[in-house]
């Protein structure tokens, strides 16, 4: 039913936008520009580097939980003449990625440990912690595939969305290392990466970048 100055229509929906993420977590065995690709056309045009060079990372591999968010901090500037606050700025950015790894593998605890050094005897490691002061920071990239049943069958994200790539430059663990050992079900730990921004990229691409295609 139509009203006197406004006629409501039903939404327009679009099963391409429907996302189902398949993801796969990858962490550079080395800092920043050493694990991170610096050959594409969006690294050359934009400094955006998509992903990591092959042989730089390790796959974390299965998870039992995955997550990440952006989230700016915006605040008001108070004018002295004015009711009402009509200016803001950025005050900071934080990104973060939570996930818990069923994959319970060496690198992972050099990481989770923060200011340890990990020593290879053999095949086996040795890790020392506590007093260090060097940072085990790393580059993540989250490479993800659209597997719902809808995902469109070409490359075109103005009809849908196949799938991206979340790079992020500069990570560390933010949460330390907390791990319940229990005998009787899949051991996990949980952890917390967060970015830190690059200053010797351009503002607007210190602390990462998202491809979709």
């Amino acid at each position: 039913m139509a009203g006197t100055y406004y006629t409501v229509s039903a939404p327009t929906i679009t099963a391409g936008f429907f996302v189902r993420p398949e993801t796969r977590m990858c962490i550079g065995y080395n800092a920043l520009y050493a694990s991170l690709e610096t050959t594409t056309w969006a690294y050359a045009t934009y400094e955006a580097s998509v992903g990591m060079d092959a042989g730089t990372f390790f796959d974390v591999g299965q998870v039992a939980d995955l997550s990440w968010q952006h989230k700016p901090d915006f605040a008001a500037v108070e004018g002295f003449n004015v009711m009402d606050d009509s200016i803001w700025e950025v005050q900071g950015e934080e990104t973060m990625v939570t996930v818990e790894i069923q994959e319970l593998k060496d690198y992972i605890f050099e990481l989770a440990v923060g200011t340890g050094t990990m020593y290879t005897l053999g095949v086996e490691r040795l890790i020392t912690f506590g007093g260090g002061c060097t940072m085990r920071n790393r580059p993540i990239s989250l490479e993800w595939v659209n597997d719902a049943c809808d995902a469109p069958t070409s490359q075109d994200v103005a009809s849908g969305i196949s799938g991206g790539i979340l790079t992020l430059y500069d990570c560390f663990v933010s949460s330390g290392l907390e791990w319940s050992m229990a005998a009787k079900e899949t051991n996990t730990i949980p952890l917390e990466f967060q970015a830190r921004p690059v200053l010797a990229r351009s503002r607007g691409n210190r602390l990462g970048n998202l491809s979709l295609y």
